[in-house]
């Protein structure tokens, strides 16, 4: 080899081993639902419950927290999802639900407010807190949970706009959504969308975090 291009070659061993070396690390697949990477914080929040009392996400802190996004009219997923959360609560022990919040948020403020989360909750037998507030309080959750909204009306579906602009009861709400899985240090890491759902492997999932 030509003394220059043997130069020339040598030279360039250095930045190939460098390539090799910042190769970046796998996307972690540690749980059975779909694992958020990055990992996204939970922004703190101050919503209201089916009883009018404020909480905010404090109460997330130091536990496990199972977070559905749900509204009270919806008449397909979300009865299913809560039912489904009802049995995960189910087939924890006593000392396990120390430790685990549910949380379920509506993405239908202009109907949901705390009566009608009320009878919802007394209607399926659910047994935790489910959250309102205004929009201006829950468009910043919904943000940092990832759902995506658009409110429709009942007589044409072709003319979606934000739901902002709907004040009365005259529209379908159609969110993306999914239930996420908090750790202990308000850390978003499990995403099971809400058509998913297996519910022996959700409650896997959650004991996972509970190891941790």
């Amino acid at each position: 080899m030509p003394r220059h291009l043997l130069a020339l070659f040598l030279a360039m061993l250095p930045v190939a081993a460098g390539c090799v070396g910042t190769q970046e690390a796998p996307i972690p697949d540690d749980f059975y639902g779909d694992d958020i990477y990055p990992v996204v914080l939970v922004e703190p929040f101050v919503l209201q419950n089916q009883d009018s009392d404020f909480h905010n996400s404090s109460v997330m802190v130091g536990k496990v927290s199972i977070v559905v996004f749900m509204f009270t009219r919806c008449p397909d997923v979300c009865p299913v999802v809560s039912a489904n959360v009802r049995w995960l609560s189910s087939q924890f022990t006593v000392e396990e639900m120390e430790q685990i919040e549910l949380i379920s948020i509506t993405v239908d403020p202009w109907s949901d407010g705390p009566q009608e989360l009320y009878t919802y909750r007394q209607n399926l037998s659910l047994e935790w807190n489910h959250y309102t507030g205004s929009v201006d309080d829950l468009e910043p959750v919904w943000g940092n949970f990832g759902v995506g909204l658009q409110t429709y009306s009942n007589e044409t579906d072709d003319n979606g706009t934000q739901g902002r602009h709907h004040p009365n009861y005259d529209y379908l709400v159609d969110h993306s959504t999914g239930t996420i899985l908090v750790d202990k240090q308000m850390r978003q890491r499990v995403w099971w969308g809400d058509t998913d759902w297996v519910p022996e492997l959700v409650l896997s999932d959650v004991r996972e975090l509970l190891a941790e």
